[in-house]
């Protein structure tokens, strides 16, 4: 969900489905897929489709941060488990 997404700049004049319009719109200038998700009023899982669909046509870009790709280890997890037990 914190990904940026931004829109590629096409020559091709393509007609899209209004959504893809929209998702495109939105994704004028870097944004994250929550933000896209908020603006757009998509639920993130339809969301994600059609950013993939807009992914595979090549009409956006997706810069993830190395940060997401990354999993909290062992002991941050357990912690976490242990406080909200205790709630």
């Amino acid at each position: 969900m914190t990904s940026q997404v931004v829109a590629v700049p096409s020559v091709e004049a393509g007609e899209l489905d209004e959504e893809l319009e929209l998702i495109l719109s939105v994704c004028a200038h870097p944004v994250s897929v929550a933000e896209v998700a908020s603006r757009s009023g998509f639920a993130l899982g339809v969301l994600r489709v059609l950013l993939s669909d807009l992914v595979d046509q090549g009409r956006i870009m997706v810069h993830t941060s190395g940060r997401e790709h990354r999993r909290p280890d062992i002991r941050t997890l357990r912690a976490v488990l242990d406080r909200m037990r205790e709630l």
